[in-house]
């Protein structure tokens, strides 16, 4: 545990001792003095000691019958965050398994069995028990079958060249989340993984050889190191902790800010552990852009403003709006007409797509892999599910030959907080195993076979 030092009453005549040595040099001694009362008062994301008042890093809880982040809960009632049922639960069982303390000593995995009256968006827990997380009405919208659905635009002020062709695709009814997955419900997901397989450290082969990666969260899965998460170096309240148990948000504050840092794999094996998966592009532009992809942005057509998006500039003096991720769901204004929040700004989010560019990123390979004369119905005929991009991707040149953005590399659609760049239909890529402050993802449910 660690605090700010202040003298103890039992030293507080050593200390005055102290004091008259220290007044030769004109000091003043402070014998007593309170941080803080409350939580909110500790600005690193600690907290507010109940009993002494000073702001401190809970020293994480242990099951040894010691109230060791002192919250004054005795560890046989303390939560000790999510667990991994074994075998694992079947759809329509509670995936939310409790660790417990018992006599003192063992964590035991307790799982409820009976559902909750409904389901409570954002936590990552099956509170309803119908083998989905975070679904029911107020957490994802529903779509019905969308027959002409305009993808990508000819307008070179959309993008940069690679929005274009637009071509009209068909999608099947689906669903998609209201919100961005936040960090506490990934944290969840996270806990539950088998910790043993679970390390700290630089991948040892990285898919882009040309750029430097930092520390990762990395899983070991059956002898593949799947990269999860980046681990920054100076850690803030966009970071994660790792406990005993699992991982939580740094900051306990962000709980339901956007998950960002984490990679394609990450986010991939979220959505599916969450009995969904990732949207494909063609489904995020029918939920940001209507029901035939041409309205400007998600709330209309009126221009991002700081009320509408959390983007990198139109707030204060010309800089950013906010500068950070906002709670998921705050900014109403910019919602859909659906009720789907924060498809434009806040984070970035990841595709299912592959993105098959020319390395210039001036044209988008898949786009013109059917011929705009071979009819409006092309794509529908040829992805009647719809599509779901190319097989594999491609690699894309940074400026001046200093390297690779990605050399496989999957992209992100939706604007995000510092970015100054608010053309809708700019990407940004990344190879599957990296991720970054502005990188985040929702999942969606139905449509096209993953």
């Amino acid at each position: 545990m660690t605090r700010r030092l202040r003298p103890s009453v039992g030293g507080l005549v050593s200390a005055l001792a102290i004091g008259a040595v220290l007044s030769a040099v004109h000091c003043n001694l402070l014998a007593t003095f309170t941080d803080c009362t409350a939580d909110s008062q500790c600005n690193l994301g600690e907290r507010c000691n109940p009993q002494r008042h000073y702001c401190e890093v809970p020293t994480p809880e242990l099951c040894n019958g010691v109230d060791d982040n002192r919250n004054g809960i005795p560890d046989d009632q303390e939560d000790f965050g999510p667990c991994a049922v074994s075998p694992p639960p079947a759809a329509g069982m509670c995936r939310d398994g409790r660790l417990r303390c018992r006599n003192n000593s063992t964590l035991v995995c307790v799982q409820r069995a009976a559902p909750g009256p409904t389901e409570i968006c954002n936590n990552g827990l099956d509170d309803d028990c119908d083998g989905v997380v975070d679904d029911g009405a107020d957490c994802q919208q529903n779509y019905t079958a969308t027959p002409s659905l305009t993808l990508g635009s000819d307008d070179p002020g959309a993008g940069e060249g690679d929005d274009a062709p637009a071509h009209q695709v068909c999608l099947p009814a689906y669903a998609i989340d209201r919100y961005e997955v936040t960090f506490q419900a990934f944290t969840t997901f996270l806990s539950e993984l088998d910790q043993t397989k679970l390390r700290i450290e630089h991948p040892a082969h990285p898919l882009n050889p040309t750029v430097a990666y930092g520390r990762y969260l990395i899983y070991n899965d059956n002898g593949t190191d799947v990269p999860l998460a980046l681990f920054s170096d100076v850690p803030d309240r966009l970071s994660l902790r790792q406990l005993p148990y699992g991982y939580a948000p740094l900051d306990a504050a962000a709980a339901n800010l956007p998950i960002v840092n984490v990679t394609w794999y990450a986010a991939d094996r979220y959505c599916r552990w969450a009995g969904k998966h990732l949207p494909s592009e063609a489904e995020y532009f029918r939920a940001a852009r209507g029901s035939d992809g041409t309205r400007p942005y998600p709330w209309g057509s009126e221009d991002p403003t700081c009320d509408r998006a959390n983007v990198g500039r139109g707030g204060p003096g010309g800089g950013p709006c906010v500068g950070a991720p906002l709670p998921v769901g705050t900014l109403s204004a910019g919602a859909t007409p659906e009720g789907v929040f924060d498809l434009y700004g806040n984070a970035n989010e990841w595709m299912w797509d592959n993105l098959d560019d020319n390395p210039t990123h001036s044209r988008n390979n898949y786009y013109e892999s059917i011929p705009a004369d071979a009819g409006a119905g092309a794509w529908c005929q040829a992805y009647p599910q719809g599509p779901l991009g190319p097989d594999a991707g491609s690699p894309i040149n940074q400026p001046e030959d200093a390297g690779l953005y990605c050399v496989q590399c999957r992209f992100a659609r939706g604007r995000h907080y510092r970015t100054v760049d608010l053309r809708i239909g700019i990407r940004r890529w990344l190879d599957a195993d990296r991720g970054d402050p502005f990188l985040g993802f929702r999942c969606a449910q139905g449509g096209a076979s993953r």
